[in-house]
């Protein structure tokens, strides 16, 4: 029982002591979510090798997975309420035909690594349908997809992983050399017109806790977020029961439940300039995405791990160069500039959160609000998108 107590105040605990030092130098270097996984791996690498040397200690795994299904319900709702959605209409056609190709890209790519490789693999078609919602989207939706197909914590923490060190070795490419190289099959930026309209949208998913304030009007906000979990978990159970109430499946239909509901409430709610236009929800969401990632990572299962590292390792990294290729492909077809192409690709493997570096790294801001406009488009089709392809790839 102290053990459990322990480990439920530190999944909560943990991730705001991240976020309090957000710019310590092993945080700066990895990111929060990473320090988040690090920290968590540490946990679970420690308790495989007290087993390994005969100690009898576990953690409670029900703990850490309601924990997680809870706080990814909750991220997810606050991360699509702060994103300003309507304003994707002031997009102008260059920026929608490129985010499209991205799109495009993702799905074929995944379809290919799928049919050639994934489907050797042990889930492998609810991996690469996780890989269309990741990078089309981000982290929230490759977690999303991963639970509605019913995958087990190891699972979803080795994709995770296996993001953060080809995405490290990615996001320097795409600082260094991504524009010398693309420059030479892309036209170069000749001030195409990027918004039809001006924006005032402004990149919510930076960190300064020093501003950040628990008002009533974000706890109504996280009230809201675990309001439409419920709901999406009451359907769920709903659906278990009219199916015949069936023992140990009601996660089945629970989860994934959850899950859509909790993407579809975010996205409707987010028209709503009064919820919208609340301050410090991103912050909070941000939170409850490392609530998530400390607590999966706890839960590893270090003697699953490898196989599945390598081959989670292997199939993500060929779909994400192969984004890259595909991507560069339609634009030249399409005649888009290679700075909207860079910016484009960034917001869907990246998110919002990673645009300004690359607009400043390009030395191109005309296309920093663009590029956080479609990483929250990204964050709300990518759960849908990936679910339709995982279905078609289970089957």
């Amino acid at each position: 029982m102290i053990y459990a107590i322990i480990q439920a105040i530190a999944i909560f605990f943990v991730p705001w002591i991240i976020i309090k030092n957000h710019k310590f130098v092993i945080t700066r270097w990895i990111g929060t979510v990473g320090t988040a996984y690090l920290l968590g791996i540490i946990v679970s690498l420690f308790i495989f090798l007290l087993k390994e040397i005969g100690l009898s200690f576990t953690i409670n795994s029900d703990i850490g997975e309601i924990s997680s299904h809870l706080a990814i319900s909750i991220a997810i709702p606050l991360l699509l309420f702060s994103s300003n959605l309507s304003e994707a209409k002031k997009l102008s056609k260059t920026v929608l035909k490129s985010f499209f190709s991205l799109v495009i890209s993702t799905i074929i790519v995944s379809a290919i690594a799928f049919y050639v490789y994934g489907r050797t693999l042990e889930f492998g078609g609810e991996l690469s349908s996780m890989a269309v919602g990741l990078y089309t989207g981000g982290t929230p939706n490759l977690n999303a997809i991963g639970n509605i197909f019913g995958l087990d914590s190891t699972t979803i923490g080795v994709a995770n992983l296996s993001d953060m060190i080809i995405g490290a070795v990615f996001y320097m490419f795409l600082l260094l050399l991504a524009k010398p190289l693309l420059s030479k099959v892309l036209k170069p930026s000749d001030n195409d017109k990027y918004l039809t309209a001006h924006s005032n949208v402004e990149n919510t998913e930076i960190l300064d806790e020093n501003r950040f304030i628990l008002t009533k009007v974000l706890v109504k906000r996280v009230f809201l977020s675990f309001m439409i979990a419920l709901i999406g978990a009451l359907i769920g159970i709903v659906i278990w029961v009219v199916l015949g109430s069936v023992d140990g499946r009601m996660n089945d239909y629970l989860v994934p439940s959850m899950m859509l509901t909790v993407t579809i409430g975010g996205i409707i709610f987010s028209f709503n300039k009064k919820i919208r236009s609340a301050k410090g929800m991103n912050l909070l969401g941000q939170y409850f995405i490392l609530v998530f990632s400390f607590a999966l990572a706890s839960s590893l299962d270090f003697t699953r791990m490898q196989g599945l590292f390598n081959d989670i390792l292997i199939l993500y990294s060929i779909i994400t160069v192969g984004v890259l290729f595909v991507h560069t492909f339609i634009s030249r077809i399409m005649k888009l500039d290679v700075d909207c192409t860079i910016v484009t690709l960034t917001a869907g493997l990246y998110g919002p959160a990673f645009v300004p570096a690359i607009t400043k790294q390009i030395k191109n801001d005309n296309l920093t609000v663009p590029g956080l406009i479609t990483g929250s488009i990204g964050y709300a089709i990518g759960t849908f998108l990936g679910m339709l392809l995982g279905l078609i790839f289970i089957v």
